[in-house]
C-alpha cells in the first residue's frame, strides 16, 4: 500500500478528511518554498502538491501562471525540485508529497527518468494534467514500477463512460476539478458539486478530492463534509504574492502564508 493510501485509510479511520495544499516550487526562491512546505506539514497538511514551473502552464489560471514566471525569472531547473524534495524529507518532513507537472518536462527527461527521480528525491504521486487517462500509453506502469501513484483527473464534463475509465486506473486518489475552466479562487461553490462527487465515488473505492476554486475555510469545511480531500492552491499562492508586494520575505513570509493554511486545514479537518 501507498503512503497516500495509507494517509487516506488513517483518515477515513478518523473520519476526516484530507487537506492537500499546493505550492509552486522556486516561488519566491528554493529556500521559502521548502519552509513553505515544512510549515504545512506542522500546520495540518495530509498531503502536500508541489507544482512545477513551465513557461506554458496547463488549466492554471493567473495566480499560479504568475508564480511559475516569478521561479522561472529566477533561474528555476528541474532538477532543483528533486534537491527541494530530497531536503524537506531530510528534515523530517514525512506527509506524502505529489508532483504536479507538464507532460513536456516529463518527455523530455522520459518517463522513467523522471518518475525513478521523482521517488528517489521523495514523492509519493505524480498528477500530469496534460496526461489524460486512456492516453498514458505506459506512463502508469512505469510510474508503478517506480513506486509512484499517477493520479488522474475528472472534470464536471467528464462522460459517464470516461468516469469508468479513469476510475479503473486511479492509484493515490482522484483530483475532481470542481469547475470547468482554470485554476483560482472563487466565491461560492459549484450548486453541481456535491453531486458530481457522489457519482465518482459511486464508481470507485479511490478517495476523491476536489480542488479548483476553493480559497475560504468555509468552503473547505463544505467540501470536506462531501469528498475526501481538500486541495487548495491559487489561495495560497496568492498570499504568497500578497507578502511579495508587502516586502515580506524569509519566515515573515512563510508566516503570512501559514496563517490562511491553518484555517483551511482546520475547517477541512472539522
Amino acid at each position: 500500500m501507498s503512503n497516500i493510501s495509507q494517509t487516506f485509510e488513517r483518515l477515513r479511520a478518523q473520519k476526516r478528511a484530507a487537506f492537500i495544499p499546493f505550492f509552486s516550487a522556486g516561488d519566491p526562491d528554493i529556500a521559502t518554498t521548502a519552509a513553505l512546505i515544512k510549515a504545512a506539514a506542522r500546520s495540518g497538511a495530509d498531503i502536500i502538491e508541489i507544482g512545477v514551473p513551465f513557461s506554458d502552464p496547463i488549466a492554471d489560471g493567473p495566480v499560479i501562471q504568475a508564480s511559475y514566471y516569478r521561479a522561472l525569472d529566477k533561474g528555476f531547473r528541474v532538477q532543483q525540485l528533486f534537491e527541494l524534495v530530497s531536503a524537506v524529507r531530510k528534515d523530517a518532513v514525512t506527509v506524502p508529497l505529489v508532483c504536479m507537472v507538464s507532460e513536456t518536462l516529463v518527455f523530455k527527461r522520459t518517463a522513467t527518468v523522471f518518475f525513478q527521480s521523482a521517488k528517489k528525491a521523495g514523492f509519493d504521486g505524480i498528477i500530469i494534467p496534460d496526461l489524460p487517462a486512456g492516453y498514458e500509453g505506459d506512463a502508469a506502469a512505469q510510474a508503478a514500477a517506480a513506486g509512484l501513484d499517477l493520479i488522474f483527473l475528472i472534470a464536471p464534463t467528464t462522460t459517464p463512460e470516461r468516469r469508468d475509465l479513469i476510475a479503473g486506473k486511479a492509484r493515490g486518489f482522484i483530483y475532481y476539478i470542481s469547475v470547468t475552466g482554470i485554476t483560482g479562487a472563487r466565491s461560492v461553490l459549484p450548486p453541481d458539486l456535491a453531486d458530481n462527487v457522489a457519482d465518482i465515488r459511486k464508481r470507485t473505492k479511490t478517495p476523491v478530492c476536489v480542488g479548483f476554486g476553493i480559497s475560504q475555510p468555509e468552503q473547505a469545511k463544505a467540501v470536506s463534509a462531501m469528498a475526501d480531500g481538500v486541495i487548495v492552491g491559487s489561495a495560497l499562492v496568492r498570499k504568497v504574492e500578497e507578502a511579495l508586494a508587502k516586502g515580506l520575505s524569509g519566515s515573515a513570509l512563510v508566516e503570512h502564508v501559514n496563517a490562511l493554511l491553518k484555517d483551511l486545514a482546520s475547517a477541512a479537518h472539522g
